[in-house]
Parts: structure tokens; sequence; C-alpha cells
């Protein structure tokens, strides 16, 4: 992700125990992820979901840690063989509500694919590729974004999963302003919100990769297992 590197130099952190430096490795056990903080957004419109023995249609729009980088396996796969849903993967490396416009994308240059798939559930998570945007401008493109989805799959719901912070360098006072920016967003367009970054789900360095920041095949199965249990939090069945 493009902006991790710039905020791991001014952590001034590159030791073992930052968890980002190149090579890291560690013998510390995957611990479960902690319980994270949610906060739930009511919908005056919650559509029904299909019948239970039908498969729902699932669309993810999300950055590289919902892409996969280096991976063989990503956490949006993980869900769907283990739940049974349709999945529509449209997330880009890079890419956040803002981040992204002048790489492969923004999460708006997704809901294009992801409205495509007619989907039942719409799943926005990330995205920490946004610790350098400006919060207000974050609050503007999260709350168009909210709105474009709600108009293109009105039966949809929608769950947005906050930027989510890897490594164990401390969350950046940056990246807490966007994550409220998003939750504001979030909650004055009914969509219901999940706060990860006291959670701690990839702070574990044994499963960050070499580059300091992107989970390793055995963090996306973390993350498969920490998102399910948060969405389920939120939105009681939602995913199956």
């Amino acid at each position: 992700m493009t902006t991790r590197g710039a905020v791991a130099a001014l952590a001034g952190l590159a030791l073992l125990g930052a968890g980002c430096a190149a090579g890291t490795t560690s013998t510390a056990s995957v611990d479960t992820p902690d319980p994270v903080r949610v906060s739930v957004a009511a919908s005056e419109n919650a559509a029904s979901l299909p019948a239970a023995d039908a498969p729902q249609r699932v669309a993810v729009l999300g950055d590289s840690f919902s892409a996969g980088s280096g991976n063989d396996v990503v956490w949006p796969d993980v869900l769907a063989d283990e739940h049974g849903f349709d999945l529509v993967n449209v997330s880009l490396g890079g890419a956040g509500y803002v981040a992204g416009d002048d790489e492969l994308g923004t999460f708006g240059d997704e809901v294009d694919d992801a409205l495509a798939a007619d989907p039942d559930v719409v799943l926005v998570v990330g995205s920490e590729n946004d610790v350098d945007e400006d919060p207000t401008e974050v609050y503007d493109a999260a709350h168009a974004l909210f709105a474009r989805l709600h108009a293109g799959a009105p039966a949809a719901e929608l769950v947005a999963v906050g930027p989510i912070w890897s490594g164990d360098v401390p969350v950046p006072a940056e990246l807490r302003d966007v994550d409220s920016a998003v939750e504001s967003a979030a909650l004055g367009s009914d969509v219901d919100y999940v706060d990860t970054l006291d959670a701690g789900w990839l702070a574990d360095p044994a499963i960050i990769q070499d580059d300091g920041d992107h989970p390793t095949d055995a963090g996306q199965f973390l993350l498969a297992e920490a998102i399910d249990e948060a969405v389920d939090v939120v939105e009681p069945g939602l995913l199956g």
C-alpha cells in the first residue's frame, strides 16, 4: 500500500519490535483477534435477503488487503468458500476513498463493477491508504460512495469496515481522523460500520510480509475470521 512506508518512517521504527522492517521474522504465536468496537446504523429500508438456502451475492470493495499482494489466498475467497456465497471482489491495490486517484483507482472506481453483480451484500473495507488524505475529503468521498451504492443496489445490505492497520507500529493520529470521517459518513448514510483500529487484527509481525505492510496468507485467513465475526456482530447471519 503506497503510503505505509512513509508512515513507518515517521514512526522511526525499523527493528523487530516495530514489525515493519523488511525481512522481519518472529516466533510469536498468532492470537485470536481481539473483539472490535462496532457502530451500527439501523437502516430504515433494510431489505430481506435471499432465502437461507439460496447463495447470496456478495461484493467486496477494498484495497490490496482484499485484492491480495503476493498472496495465494485472500480473505474474501476464504469467506465465500466457507459460507457458499457468490463473490465479486473488485478491490484494487492502493485504493481508498480518496487514495488511488492517480494510480489504479479509488473505491469509487470500483462501484460500477460491484453493482453490475446485483449484490445482496456489499462490504467496503479500508483503507489505510487514505492516511495522508484530508479527512474532510475522505468524508465527502465516502458519503458519495455510500449514496451511489444505495441508489444502485437499493435492496442490498451495506457494511463498511474501517481502515485496517498492520504491524505493531502505533496507529497514527492521521489514520484515526480518517477512520472517524468514514464512520461519520457511514452512520449518516444508514451503513453499518466496523471500527478495527484498536482490535489489532494484523498487529503480529509474524503474519506480515517482508514489506512490513501486507498480510501473509496466514494473515489473510486471520482477516477472514476477524471480518466474519465483526460483520456478524453488526448484522447477525448476514454472510451465512
